[in-house]
């Protein structure tokens, strides 16, 4: 605020300072303005919306406006903290008396913020109003998102642990079929890039004891073969040379009975043959593998049946960790996951989910819109004409502040300018003086060398 040179203040300036005139010494207090102080609770209310009673005083009929405005932020603040303390119950796995503390802290913060975004806009008016409004009104909405999340997973909890639950075994069952997979009874490696995270340790699979059983099998119908080729060619061979020492009629025979040349010769190539093929060698070598195969079927068998055993129980145990740690409470993410699968399943759940969001933002933007959505009051104008007279006193205390502190170094300079100009003065003063001195040293000069003229003239 400025003053003339009078120490009068300015009268457009008196009237922008004060907001009512004085009140008359006649009229008893607080029958005017400003009213009688309000001690009732309401006071504290209005605290919560930084309201000024000493301002307030001056327009008493807005002091309800003004409570209910520091009701709405106290609301704010208690729906944090219980948002708070649903989310962190989801969490921590902690009792609910420990959660209190951080709750408690967490509406403290939402609290003073919204506190904030009421204070900061008393007394704005104009276009300026809105303009300072929207910032303020998107700090609102993000709070409120955080609000209104955990206390919509609050109200369909039931739901969402329903379906979480039903998730869990769809995933535990999902789990187990998966094991089983990966890991077959033959014990035979599954090498699919889906079961890099699904294999199990079991000791002695029985996949390399059935792969020698299919190689002996293998050989053994192999051999078989042979020898059933050579015995028929062996007996057919036999059967010759019986007939033919015999007597018998038929196909390479005689018919004539006796030991003849003919019966020699069937009985050496019949021998011969038998020699070369070594068919008794062969025959036995199916012998021993005929019976190391039925002690490999029993070998496999044990091993499949000791094999089996191992891995259903490796499998339960597996299945069994998997279910205890889905024992654990169901947290927020789980619910998250869980109401996200619902509102893809069911129309009704995902309009009434956002609706529900939408109605936490509203109720957590409340404070901000409700002071956007009134008009400019009455303390509005008494807290900008306040703001303003701030201004003007504050730049009349530094404006008197600048000059108290330069008065004696302006002094010192106006000093030493006065020291300066003597100075320059007594300067001019002495050349001057030189000056004059040597003008009047040359005149006497001029007059000597003229006398000497004469005196040379006349002798």
């Amino acid at each position: 605020m400025t003053t003339d040179l009078d120490g009068q203040v300015p009268p457009r300036q008196a009237s922008a300072t004060m907001p009512m005139k004085s009140v008359p010494s006649s009229v008893p207090p607080g029958t005017y303005r400003p009213v009688l102080p309000d001690h009732g609770p309401g006071r504290w209310f209005r605290a919560c919306a930084g309201i000024k009673e000493d301002v307030m005083d001056w327009s008493p009929a807005e002091r309800a406006k003004y409570t209910g405005l520091g009701i709405i932020v106290l609301n704010t603040g208690c729906l944090a903290a219980f948002a708070m303390f649903t989310a962190m119950g989801k969490i921590v796995a902690a009792p609910a008396f420990a959660l209190v503390p951080l709750a408690l802290i967490w509406g403290w913060i939402i609290f003073s913020v919204d506190r904030w975004l009421i204070t900061s806009t008393h007394g704005v008016r104009g276009l300026s109003r809105v303009l300072i409004f929207i910032p303020r009104l998107l700090l609102a909405i993000l709070l409120a998102f955080t609000i209104a999340e955990p206390l919509t997973l609050r109200i369909f909890q039931n739901t969402l642990d329903s379906t979480a639950q039903t998730t869990r075994t769809m995933e535990l069952d999902q789990y187990q079929s998966q094991l089983q997979t990966c890991n077959p009874v033959s014990g035979q490696w599954v090498g699919s890039a889906a079961c890099a995270d699904y294999y199990l340790t079991v000791a002695n699979p029985p996949y390399a004891l059935q792969q020698k059983l299919a190689t002996a099998k293998q050989q053994q119908a192999q051999l078989k073969s042979v020898v059933g080729t050579e015995e028929t060619q062996e007996q057919k061979l036999t059967s010759i040379a019986q007939g033919e020492c015999a007597g018998t009629a038929g196909t390479s025979m005689t018919g004539t009975a006796g030991d003849g040349p003919l019966c020699k010769k069937d009985w050496t190539a019949a021998n011969t043959y038998a020699q070369q093929s070594d068919l008794a060698t062969k025959q036995a070598q199916l012998a021993k593998l005929q019976t190391s195969i039925a002690a490999m079927i029993q070998q496999a068998g044990a091993a499949q049946q000791t094999y089996g055993s191992q891995l259903h129980a490796a499998i339960t145990t597996a299945v069994d960790t998997r279910r205890k740690d889905q024992a654990k409470q169901i947290g927020i993410i789980e619910e998250w996951d869980a109401l996200e699968l619902l509102s893809s399943q069911s129309a009704f759940v995902f309009f009434g989910h956002w609706l529900l969001v939408l109605v936490m933002m509203a109720l957590d933007c409340l404070p901000v819109l409700a002071k956007l959505m009134s008009e400019s009051s009455t303390y509005d104008e008494l807290i900008s004409e306040e703001r303003a007279s701030d201004e003007r006193v504050h730049a009349t205390g530094l404006r008197f502040h600048e000059e108290t502190a330069t008065v004696d170094k302006e002094v010192e300079i106006y000093l030493a300018e006065m020291r300066k100009r003597d100075r320059k003065r007594h300067l001019d003063q002495e050349e001057r003086v030189r000056n004059a001195q040597g003008d009047t040293d040359g005149l006497d000069d001029v007059r000597a060398l003229a006398t000497q003229w004469l005196r040379d003239a006349e002798a």
